[in-house]
C-alpha cells in the first residue's frame, strides 16, 4: 500500500522514510514531501492509503490539509505527528478522521509499530469490503441461478429426477415436488398510449415485484420470478389463489398506484405439469390484458375459449395474416368473407350483414389475443358506426380491408410469442450444438417458414443472427471468466472452425478473441 509522509524537518522526514522502508514488501510506494501544497497535488494524483503528517508546515498546516482532501470518496488512514502537547490539536485531528496521534520526539520502534498497526487496519478493511462484495455477488448469483432454473421448469417439462431434487433442495424449494402448485402470471396494465422508456418499465416492474414478494412471505411456500417479458410469474402452494391474486392486485394498486392484470393456471399435482401450468397462466393473463371484461382470469374459466373449436380455423388464418402484416392475404380474406356473408341467408338485410361483419372482427381479435398472444387495439363503437354508414357491400369490404391493414400496423405486442420463448430457451441451452431452423421448427411442431417469420416479427432479427448473438455472449463470458484456450471456447460456443469463430467474433466486437481477453485482463 502507498504511504505519504509530510514533514518539513528534513532529518525527521528522512528518519520516518527509512523506518517505513524497513517494513519491506507490505509497503508499495513511499512519498516523502516537505510542504502541504505539494502534498495536496500528490494526494489528488495518487490517493495514498496512509498519510503521516506533521501539524506545523509551511503555508498550510497538516490539519488544514486534511480538511481540504477528506471527502466521502477518499478516506485515508492518517497519523498526525506534532511537537505540541496540546489537547486542542489532538481533538481536531480526531474530528478530521486521524486514527493516531504521536508527540515528538518519538523513537523509531514506536513509529514503526504505529504504522504497522494502521497498515493492519487498512488490510482488515480491504478484506471486509471484499468479503461483503463476494457475499453480495454470491447472493445475486444464487438468485439468478434460481430464476433461470425456475424459468427452465416453466418453459420445458422436466421430470423429477435426482438432479432436479438436488437443485430444489439447494434453492429451498422442496415443497414444489411435495405439494400441489398453481402458477399466477402478473403484468402491468398501461392506460397511457405514451411509450415508456426501458428504465421506466424496469422501475414499475421492480415496484410490483416488491409488493408481491412481501405478500408471498406472509403465506404458504411460494416463489416469484420475472420472465424475459417483464412479467412476474408466481409459483405457489396456496390453495385459495383467487384470494391471493386479489390481494396482490389491490395491494399493488394501493401502495404503488399501478394497475395489474393476472392469469391463474389450473392447480397441478404433477411436477411435469409446471410447464403446462405456466402456459395456462400466461394465456389467461394475456386474455385479461386483451380486455375480456376483467383484469383477472382463471384458466379453467376460459378453457373453452382457450382451446377453441373447429370454427376458429378461419378466424385463425385471418389473425395470422394480420399478425404477419400480409396485405395481399388480408385483402383476399376480407373479400372472401364479405362474399360469404352476402350469400348467407341470415345476413340478407343490411343490419344483419353489418352485425355479421362485427362478429367476425370480434372473433379475429379474440384469436389474436388467444392464439397469436398479441394485444390488438380495442374495438371501438366507431367501427359499428362507420360500417353502418357504408353505402354498399363493396364499401364495407374496402373499409374492413383498411381496418385490418391499420390493425396490423398498430398491433401492441404482449412481449414475445411462447413459440419464440421456447425456441430461445432451447437455443440458450444447446447453443454448442449444430442447431438449424428446420430442426428447431420440427422440435416445436411448427413450419420452418412460420418460425422464421416469427423470429423476425418478435426479435427483429433472423434465427441465425439470434443464434450467433447467443453464441458470442457465451464466448465473451468464457473469455472473461475462464482460463480455457481460445479453441476450446470456440468449441463450447458451437464453432468447430476456429478461423470462422475468430472472424465472427471480430465482426461482432471489433476485436479478436485474444485482444478481447487481453483488454479485460488489464
Amino acid at each position: 500500500m502507498d504511504i505519504l509522509i509530510i514533514e518539513d524537518e528534513l532529518a525527521v522526514l528522512n528518519g520516518m522514510h527509512s523506518a517505513v522502508q524497513s517494513l519491506g514488501g507490505r509497503v508499495g510506494r513511499i512519498f516523502a514531501i516537505g510542504d502541504a501544497e505539494a502534498a495536496a497535488e500528490l494526494i489528488a494524483e495518487h490517493h495514498p492509503e496512509i498519510i503521516v503528517t506533521d501539524i506545523v508546515l509551511p503555508q498550510m498546516s497538516g490539519l488544514d490539509l486534511l480538511e481540504q482532501i477528506m471527502d466521502e470518496n477518499y478516506q485515508p488512514k492518517v497519523i498526525v505527528v506534532s511537537g505540541y502537547n496540546d489537547f486542542a490539536y489532538a481533538q481536531r485531528s480526531i474530528k478530521l478522521g486521524a486514527v493516531d496521534y504521536m508527540l515528538k520526539p518519538f523513537v523509531r520502534e514506536e513509529f514503526i509499530r504505529k504504522v504497522q498497526s494502521v497498515m493492519d487496519m487498512v488490510d482488515k478493511e480491504k478484506e471486509t469490503k471484499l468479503q461483503n462484495k463476494q457475499d453480495s455477488r454470491s447472493l445475486l448469483g444464487t438468485r439468478l441461478l434460481r430464476d433461470k432454473f425456475i424459468m427452465g421448469l416453466c418453459t420445458n417439462p422436466v421430470s423429477l429426477n435426482e438432479n432436479t431434487v438436488h437443485r430444489l433442495k439447494f434453492f429451498d424449494m422442496e415443497w414444489l415436488a411435495d405439494s400441489g402448485c398453481t402458477i399466477i402470471a402478473v403484468d402491468r396494465l398501461e392506460h397511457s398510449s405514451a411509450a415508456l422508456t426501458e428504465r421506466e418499465i424496469e422501475l414499475k416492474v421492480f415496484a410490483v415485484g416488491n409488493v408481491v414478494e412481501e405478500i408471498l412471505q406472509q403465506g404458504p411456500p411460494s416463489v416469484i420470478v420475472q420472465n424475459i417479458h417483464h412479467q412476474w410469474i408466481i409459483l405457489t402452494s396456496a390453495e385459495n389463489t383467487d384470494a391471493l391474486t386479489r390481494t396482490i392486485m389491490t395491494s399493488v394498486k394501493k401502495y404503488q398506484r399501478i394497475d395489474v392484470c393476472a392469469g391463474i393456471s389450473s392447480r397441478i399435482h404433477s411436477f411435469m405439469g409446471i410447464a403446462e401450468a405456466y402456459a395456462q397462466a400466461v394465456r389467461a393473463m394475456k386474455l385479461a390484458l386483451a380486455g375480456q371484461g376483467t383484469s383477472c382470469l382463471s384458466y379453467p374459466d376460459i378453457a373453452a375459449m382457450a382451446e377453441g373449436d373447429g370454427n376458429k380455423i378461419d378466424f385463425g388464418r385471418m389473425a395470422e395474416f394480420v399478425y404477419l402484416g400480409d396485405r395481399d392475404k388480408i385483402h383476399r380474406a376480407v373479400a372472401a368473407k364479405v362474399h360469404e356473408l352476402t350469400l348467407t341467408g341470415e345476413t340478407a338485410n343490411r343490419q344483419a350483414f353489418v352485425q355479421g361483419c362485427l362478429e367476425w372482427v370480434v372473433q379475429v381479435h379474440a384469436v389474436m389475443a388467444d392464439r397469436m398472444l398479441v394485444k390488438p387495439k380495442p374495438i371501438s363503437i366507431q367501427l359499428w358506426v362507420d360500417l353502418e354508414q357504408c353505402g354498399s357491400y363493396e364499401q364495407i369490404r374496402d373499409y374492413l380491408i383498411q381496418y385490418f391493414t391499420n390493425l396490423s400496423g398498430h398491433i401492441v405486442t404482449i412481449p414475445m410469442n411462447p413459440i419464440i420463448e421456447k425456441a430461445l430457451a432451447i437455443m440458450r441451452s444447446r447453443y454448442s450444438e449444430a442447431i438449424t431452423l428446420q430442426g428447431l421448427a420440427s422440435e416445436l411442431s411448427v413450419h420452418p417458414v412460420w418460425l422464421s417469420q416469427l423470429f423476425k416479427r418478435e426479435t427483429k432479427i433472423t434465427f441465425s443472427q439470434q443464434l450467433t448473438e447467443i453464441r458470442m455472449e457465451e464466448a465473451k463470458r468464457l473469455l472473461d471468466e475462464s482460463n480455457l484456450k481460445i479453441y476450446e471456447i470456440a468449441e463450447q460456443a458451437g464453432y468447430s472452425d476456429l478461423q470462422h469463430f475468430g472472424q465472427v467474433f471480430k465482426a461482432r466486437t471489433g476485436m479478436t478473441p485474444k485482444e478481447y481477453r487481453s483488454r479485460h485482463e488489464k
